[in-house]
């Protein structure tokens, strides 16, 4: 598994990386499943995961996950019954299986497990959105699968983009026509054709 990337106090940050983070301490989470409760330290799979990342009180530090007791779960199904299908131990979890991952760290990190994260510098990310790269996963996934066709795939976008305002529609007897005003590229859809 990546490194994950855990958020803490300015104040507190070379303490930390000195002389490891106790879960006594700093244990900020607790996930409340059917039969027991994960008490932990919140983690993120990506540093742009979390609100904090411009929060110029907090320094973004990146845990390597080697020999540390590690839950990952979707953060939308927290507080639903649906939490004790969507939380697995990190060695069973894929990237991209859940929408909104977030990780608790239910062990102390002793420090050979923490480095500062450098913004610019640092070592390239497997992923930059955990959401983004799920949503991404997801739709090549349904589009793999071959249950909608390529032409209903088409007319759905079509459809969206004018909700959304992104075409400008014109009608030519029974063909409309979707420009895309940025790009100058039109398409085209026959009402009665299928």
């Amino acid at each position: 598994m990546q490194d994950l990337y855990i958020y803490i106090n300015k104040d507190n940050v070379d303490t930390c990386l000195k002389y490891g983070i106790k879960l006594s301490e700093y244990s900020n989470k607790i996930l409340k499943l059917q039969n027991t409760e994960k008490r932990g330290i919140l983690a993120f799979l990506s540093p742009k995961d979390s609100d904090l990342y411009t929060d110029e009180n907090y320094e973004c530090i990146r845990v390597i996950p080697n020999s540390l007791n590690i839950v990952i779960y979707n953060k939308i199904c927290e507080d639903t019954p649906l939490i004790d299908n969507f939380y697995c131990d990190i060695s069973e979890y894929t990237i991209g299986d859940y929408e909104l991952p977030e990780a608790i760290i239910c062990s102390s990190i002793l420090q050979e497990n923490l480095s500062a994260y450098n913004k610019i510098l640092d070592k390239p990310l497997l992923v930059q959105n955990s959401r983004e790269f799920y949503y991404e996963k997801s739709i090549n996934d349904i589009l793999d699968s071959d249950k909608f066709s390529k032409y209903e795939l088409y007319q759905t976008l079509l459809i969206l983009g004018d909700q959304k305002k992104v075409f400008d529609v014109s009608k030519e007897g029974d063909l409309k026509l979707y420009k895309d005003s940025i790009s100058g590229k039109t398409y085209t859809k026959r009402s009665n054709f299928y």
